[in-house]
């Protein structure tokens, strides 16, 4: 199909970034289905970008975080005690203002049918508010809550009326998990008939590279794999803790791809020298894929502090995809559920409990699930949830028409 109608795609990060694989993939499929899709982003930097497959920018970045983390350390009392996160309120926030040119250029420009902004934080937001008028449509898109989160949130309503404000300006509002959506409606309940979920989840092409048959690791030690940028509490230092006992540490190795965060560093440090531990700097997606598709066990980290209660890392349907077992090390929230749901929960532990962990790892190696049956994930296949998203949005558009159509016959 003829791509026949235009799409705003306003985000605080260039799709070239970390972090920006939900929408870059929607960008190669939606045309598909009628749309085409035109960023305005700022440009790229040296220092935001700790997932950039640049050794460059991926250190400066790291070293950013680290600068950045400790003032946030430094000003948490303070600051909690108004009700917020320090990360709340991150510099990149500037750009709702500095970015409003460039909104407002691309409006003038393209005249699209249609407007997405990405959350949080909640710069994308803010600045499409400051620069749109009351056409076209325009859709919240939220990678996760900005209140209500323990990352940014410390149960003040500062960022819940926040929050409201720039939601009420949306026309739809999309989630990408069930829990979020639950959590959003609970929230602004006068809001939940604009409510849609939309889920991330994997690249089809995936498909085609998962291996029909269960890993055999009998002569040879298991790989796992934990690919992604580790912060604040999302550490593999319980995981190398336990992989470094006796029992298991000639029996598994790990690849971690991605940064490396002190208090995993410290861990592989402490490590016995039986343990294999291998650190590569970040990766593009498909050179990352590779490293999944050949390793034995995908590793999900979620702890509650990064939103566990809600969230579906999108890493955990890639591992499906590739037909992957998962060791999910959480505080047994949404990620837990959903194994569960699935019948993939034999590797489900425990954030900060190695003995959880042990027993985990010990389950999957002992009898390692068969690869999840397709169809069980179809429903995050990202093809068919862009069919989804080019639905929406052509209803939005055409209730538009219809109203202006109708106001034409009135008047």
């Amino acid at each position: 199909m003829k791509p026949e109608r235009r799409l705003v795609l306003i985000s605080h990060r260039p799709l070239t970034s970390g972090g920006t694989m939900r929408w870059r993939q929607f960008a190669e499929e939606l045309p598909q289905f009628g749309w085409t899709v035109i960023p305005v982003t700022p440009p790229p930097s040296l220092t935001g970008d700790q997932a950039s497959s640049d050794p460059r920018v991926a250190r400066w970045s790291e070293e950013r975080a680290r600068i950045t983390g400790r003032i946030g350390d430094w000003a948490r009392p303070a600051v909690g005690r108004l009700g917020f996160q320090p990360e709340a309120f991150p510099p990149n926030l500037l750009w709702s203002i500095s970015g409003r040119r460039a909104v407002v250029h691309a409006m003038r420009r393209h005249r699209p049918h249609a407007v997405v902004a990405t959350s949080p934080p909640p710069a994308a937001l803010f600045a499409a508010i400051l620069a749109l008028d009351s056409t076209p449509p325009l859709v919240a898109d939220l990678r996760d809550p900005w209140a209500g989160n323990p990352y940014y949130d410390n149960g003040g309503r500062l960022l819940t009326r926040l929050e409201h404000r720039a939601l009420a300006r949306a026309r739809s509002i999309v989630a990408v998990t069930e829990p979020m959506l639950e959590q959003l409606r609970d929230r602004h309940p006068d809001l939940s008939d604009r409510m849609r979920l939309l889920p991330n989840g994997y690249h089809p092409r995936l498909l085609a590279m998962r291996s029909p048959d269960p890993p055999d690791w009998s002569r040879r030690k298991a790989t796992l794999i934990y690919t992604g940028t580790l912060y604040g509490e999302r550490s593999l230092a319980d995981l190398v803790s336990a992989l470094g006992r006796p029992e298991l540490a000639h029996r598994a190795r790990l690849e971690i791809v991605g940064n490396v965060n002190p208090t995993t560093e410290q861990a592989i440090a402490s490590a016995p020298p039986e343990l294999e531990v291998s650190v590569t700097p970040p990766q593009a997606w498909e050179a990352t894929m590779a490293r999944v598709r050949a390793a034995d066990i995908a590793v999900v980290v979620q702890p509650a502090s990064t939103g566990d209660a809600i969230a579906w890392p999108a890493k955990t349907f890639e591992a499906l995809a590739l037909g992957k077992p998962i060791l999910s090390v959480t505080s047994g929230g949404a990620v837990e559920g959903l194994l569960t749901t699935l019948g993939q929960d034999a590797g489900c532990a425990r954030v900060g409990d190695v003995e959880s962990i042990t027993s985990a790892l010990g389950r999957l190696l002992a009898s390692p699930p068969p690869p999840l049956a397709v169809e069980r994930i179809e429903g995050w296949n990202r093809h068919r949830v862009a069919n989804d998203y080019a639905a929406l949005l052509h209803e939005l558009v055409s209730s538009d028409a219809q109203s202006e159509s109708s106001g034409r016959l009135i008047r």
